[in-house]
């Protein structure tokens, strides 16, 4: 680049000399054929001066200002001067035809003019003037001239290189510009006036760089939608590139994992991954970068929580660019809960066939013991018919409360009304009166800033009422006493149920509201209780989009605590 401007440098002062000599040849042309000229207009003022009067004080004036000597012919006298016009005018070197001639005269070159009459050839003289003489003359002229010439080079070679500064500013700033829209970044706008050279590339930069900011803005927008979208999946994901950093991990991944997520931090799949067997499926799809994989397994995470997950591993080879590129897309879904149901499924049907299975097995029995000849006893066919009897009704109960859990698994609608819970519990507790007095127990109802009505679903806070003193008082000594507290806030019903029976230990309490869940030290058998009671009321009130707990002491009693929204925004 630099060997091209010093050839252009080069070039443009050949050619500024060349310029400058032609003009000195043209310039010298000029003055002699001035010269020519002048001499002939001094020749026809001789003549006239000659011919009309004296004229010596006219050759004075000519040898002082133009050094122009006259010599009339036929030439006389020894100077050097006559002697050069007399041999002129006698060799025939000057004549009428040829009136100029140049010859060396003391050095230098002289001009010979001869002056005649052409028609009488009378008044014939010879001019003589050196040649330098017009040139002098013109001296001042001439070195106006180089000065201005020298001046104009100048001031031209300034305003090309200004230009080309302007030129090489405006060229690198264009530069600057388009590689920052390689680098997909945002260019500088230059503004140019429509008459300069690079005005249509400014402005075909300038519509790049908008075309790309709003490409990128574009693009950022949707992989921050993107982003927004992976991070609020309710699913695991996690972006793997093929040396095992991870790109992108959202938030439910770090939950299933149970493990902290750093976005800003390096960390590789190692650094979130520590059950083996997920590791060795991420492994399988990094050992082969340039083949698509889809591995999918069930698999339980190592952890105190034993947790189940769905893993997909999925390779993503990139072919676009000269060198493919592969990516690892982890997806882990959370099978949890669908495991916990499948066994809370099967454990309730293998309790509720056990639940079944023992009255029912009672009742053939006792009813083959009649049918062997107890009937003819009638005091023993009075006691097995009264307990065919209670273990139907007990059957009877199981059926309709598993019935009723069915019905409360599907999560109808909810039907919100007014309701007068004190009157509620009252009826409540009279259609249980026959079971209070067979145990003599004392239940009382403690208003504390109750305010009537209030809106929920009646038919399912009956339900909890019922099941929850059922419990109170299938689980209370005789003579005990059940205490039932009613409290009401702008948006908050709450009621507690406290018997003093038996009590709960630790481990009963966190597994009381599992379906047919009994305690060790209970009696459930022989109160005829069915298991499913409180499993009963913990899926009404979590319909309800209230809470449910217990707190309990062995040898003391327990205290069942259920607090429901007053709001209908509940309503699913």
């Amino acid at each position: 680049m630099k060997n091209k401007s010093w050839v252009r440098r080069y070039g443009l002062g050949l050619l500024a000399v060349g310029f400058y000599v032609l003009i000195l040849i043209f310039v010298n042309r000029f003055l002699v054929t001035n010269q020519k000229q002048e001499i002939k207009n001094f020749g026809a003022e001789y003549q006239a001066e000659v011919l009309t009067k004296d004229h010596e004080q006219t050759l004075a004036r000519w040898r002082k200002n133009f050094k122009l000597s006259a010599i009339d012919l036929p030439a006389e006298g020894s100077s050097e001067l006559a002697r050069v016009a007399k041999n002129a005018v006698d060799h025939n070197i000057v004549n009428s035809t040829k009136p100029f001639t140049k010859v060396q005269y003391n050095g230098q070159t002289t001009w010979l003019y001869l002056v005649s009459d052409p028609k009488t050839n009378k008044g014939q003289a010879v001019l003589i003037q050196p040649a330098t003489t017009v040139r002098t003359h013109y001296l001042k002229t001439w070195i106006g001239f180089t000065v201005i010439y020298l001046l104009i080079l100048a001031a031209l070679g300034w305003f090309i290189v200004r230009r080309r500064q302007q030129l090489t500013q405006k060229l690198a700033q264009l530069t600057e510009n388009i590689k920052a829209v390689e680098n997909h970044q945002e260019p500088e706008s230059v503004i140019l006036t429509p008459d300069d050279p690079l005005f249509d590339l400014s402005v075909q930069v300038n519509e790049l760089g908008t075309t790309l900011n709003s490409q990128l803005r574009d693009a950022k927008l949707q992989e921050q939608s993107l982003r927004s979208l992976i991070e609020n999946l309710p699913l695991g994901v996690m972006l793997i590139d093929e040396s095992g950093q991870v790109d992108m991990a959202n938030h439910a991944l770090g939950e299933i994992l149970n493990t902290p997520i750093w976005p800003d931090q390096l960390a590789t799949y190692v650094d979130y991954v520590k059950t083996y067997a997920l590791s060795r499926m991420i492994e399988h799809a990094l050992r082969d970068p340039l083949k698509h994989t889809h591995r999918r397994q069930d698999i339980q995470l190592v952890g105190d929580d034993g947790r189940f997950v769905e893993a997909d591993v999925i390779s993503l080879v990139n072919q676009d660019g000269d060198t493919p590129k592969q990516k690892v897309l982890v997806m882990l879904y959370d099978l949890t809960e669908i495991k916990q149901n499948e066994r809370m499924q099967l454990d309730f049907v293998s309790n509720a066939s056990h639940e079944l299975r023992t009255p029912v097995t009672s009742i053939a029995g006792f009813a083959e013991t009649l049918l062997a000849g107890a009937k003819d006893d009638p005091q023993k066919s009075t006691e097995f018919i009264q307990i065919i009897r209670d273990q139907a009704q007990h059957l009877e109960a199981l059926i309709a409360d598993i019935l009723l859990l069915s019905k409360a698994d599907q999560a109808q609608p909810l039907s919100w009304e007014a309701v007068d819970v004190d009157e509620l519990i009252l009826d409540e507790e009279k259609s249980l009166q026959q079971q209070i007095a067979a145990k003599s127990l004392e239940v009382t109802l403690d208003h504390q800033h109750y305010q009537a009505p209030t809106f929920t679903d009646v038919t399912k806070l009956r339900q909890i009422v019922r099941n929850l003193l059922t419990n109170a008082i299938m689980y209370n000594h005789p003579q005990g006493k059940i205490q039932i507290t009613l409290q009401t806030t702008a948006d908050t019903l709450k009621l507690a149920f406290k018997d003093t029976g038996d009590g709960l230990t630790t481990e009963d309490q966190s597994r009381i509201f599992e379906r047919f869940y009994r305690a060790d030290h209970s009696h459930q058998h022989d109160n005829g209780g069915t298991g499913l009671g409180l499993a009963i009321v913990a899926n009404l009130v979590e319909q309800l989009g209230g809470q449910v707990q217990v707190k309990s002491q062995l040898g003391v009693g327990s205290i069942f605590t259920v607090e429901l929204p007053l709001s209908q925004d509940n309503d699913q």
